[in-house]
């Protein structure tokens, strides 16, 4: 009696990890993740900081949370292209090569060597900014 209750058991038990494993995808599509709203109010309030407004006016290693929080925004504004908007194809790709431009530059150490090559970049990042807000009509 007992060798039958734990075969029972292990039968169980096999059939159980079996049917997990045809479970298929269970996880959200991307669509269901993004949420447009609150794109523009992070673009809103990255837009009020001084690395977005002048560029110039900072050390380029001052901005590097500024473009940390933006390379974060980028991958979300790409994925929205992907998923429904595709208005925000172009800015959100312009924000990614940016976001690389001032990493590649080493903009976020303070010894940078070419101050004119980070604040470049916070000028095109800036301006993919601007272009994903008037994409989505904030």
């Amino acid at each position: 009696m007992r060798i039958e209750f734990g075969r029972l058991i292990g039968i169980a038990l096999s059939a159980a990890a079996l049917a997990a494993c045809d479970a298929g995808d269970v996880g959200r599509e991307v669509r269901d993740t993004v949420d447009v709203r609150t794109i523009e109010i992070k673009l809103r309030a990255l837009t009020s900081d001084a690395c977005h407004s002048d560029p110039a006016s900072r050390q380029p290693w001052q901005c590097e949370k500024y473009v940390t929080q933006l390379a974060n925004a980028a991958n979300t504004i790409e994925a929205a292209a992907d998923t429904g908007f595709p208005q925000l194809n172009g800015p959100g790709r312009r924000m990614t090569s940016a976001v690389a431009a001032y990493r590649d530059a080493g903009c976020a150490q303070q010894n940078t060597a070419d101050n004119g090559e980070c604040v470049a970049a916070l000028e095109k990042l800036a301006d993919a900014v601007t272009d994903a807000r008037q994409a989505l009509g904030s």
